[in-house]
């Protein structure tokens, strides 16, 4: 009898050592393929897209439940569809939508998600509201996880007060909101109700109150920026986004929507073309002189652009020279007109804190 018990404390033992060491090399693999999802991100970030994908694809075959690996592969699809890969947001969605099925408490993740959801929504030309009812849920979800998301909230304040009833509108939750950003974040309660105001309304009076009490905020001297080149005034427009650009160097949007409006402009056929080209190719150009640093996927963008302009000025061996130097920092950089939304840049274990306007151009 005693010799059974022996057998079975043994055995017991046994399966606890073997249940120990299971669970003790499980989560090395995790811990090392989460590892190898950041090398796919740093080589993403350095240019080289392809090598990120494959890489990718080889963690998910090993482990198909890896929420990163799949979160870091809708990211990488995306980067892939502003170079003209041909993704489409329903592929990025399908990605990322397993990233939170299987890590549902990642606001990473989910602020994620809720992006992708609303660009499906944008790009889709059926069943609109649907889409767009389903993009507020992916965001209230956020708000679940983590309530003060100030960008999460402004995001729902635009949606809400700017989309027609009838594709899912509604100005009373816009309205709450904005509210609840009051006490939360002054800045962003004060952009809630901007994006509130009427169309005609005068913004750039209510941007010039708000910079009179909080003299150098570089936050609110680039709102006033947009307030005067939304109402045409380029000159003072382009002075208050210097402004914004050496009080916050860090913070690379203003500097290239200075080089952005000048091609609106052209866009629009507004202004001296000529000018506008050679306004647009300095501000493009400066930007990269004072950031020598900056990432590969925004260094190609911003060669994009002055490659499409010297295209424009009739040069176009200098315009293939360019495009082809952009390729070699990026071959999937973005042709987009837009800035690449700055959640698509961020480390995949940092949360963002990227807020890009779904309905301005800046």
């Amino acid at each position: 009898m005693k010799k059974q018990i022996g057998n079975f404390k043994t055995k017991i033992m046994i399966f606890t050592g073997v249940l120990v060491l299971g669970i003790f090399c499980s989560g090395f693999l995790v811990n090392d393929l989460d590892e190898k999802v950041k090398t796919a991100y740093n080589l993403r970030i350095g240019g080289e897209v392809d090598e990120a994908k494959t890489l990718l694809d080889q963690i998910i075959d090993k482990d198909s439940t890896n929420a990163m690996a799949w979160f870091e592969l809708a990211r990488t699809q995306h980067h892939m569809m502003l170079g003209g890969a041909g993704y489409s947001p329903e592929n990025i969605l399908t990605s990322v939508n397993k990233a939170v099925h299987y890590d549902m408490d990642n606001v990473i993740y989910a602020y994620y998600q809720a992006n992708i959801c609303f660009l499906n929504a944008y790009s889709s030309k059926e069943n609109t509201s649907d889409y767009v009812s389903k993009s507020c849920e992916a965001f209230e979800n956020v708000l679940k996880l983590k309530p003060d998301y100030k960008e999460a909230i402004l995001i729902l304040v635009e949606i809400y007060g700017l989309l027609p009833v009838e594709m899912g509108g509604d100005k009373s939750e816009a309205e709450s909101y904005a509210s609840s950003l009051d006490g939360l974040d002054k800045f962003y309660y004060e952009k809630a109700n901007a994006i509130l105001m009427a169309e005609d309304a005068d913004k750039i009076s209510y941007w010039e109150k708000i910079l009179k009490a909080n003299p150098g905020n570089a936050r609110v001297m680039e709102e006033l920026g947009k307030a005067y080149i939304f109402n045409d005034d380029i000159e003072n427009g382009m002075m208050y986004m210097e402004k914004a650009a050496q009080l916050n160097p860090e913070n690379y949007i203003p500097q290239i929507n200075m080089a952005r409006v000048y091609v609106m402009m052209l866009m629009q056929n507004k202004g001296d073309k000529e000018k506008n080209l050679e306004l647009a190719q300095n501000a493009f150009k400066q930007y990269l002189e004072e950031n020598p640093d900056e990432i590969n996927p925004l260094k190609a963008y911003s060669l994009g652009w002055i490659a499409k302009i010297n295209g424009f000025e009739g040069n176009s061996e200098e315009a293939k020279k360019l495009s082809a130097e952009a390729k070699s920092l990026d071959p999937y950089f973005s042709r987009a007109f837009g800035i690449p939304p700055g959640y698509l840049y961020s480390s995949p274990v940092d949360l963002s804190d990227s807020y890009s306007s779904y309905f301005s151009p800046f």
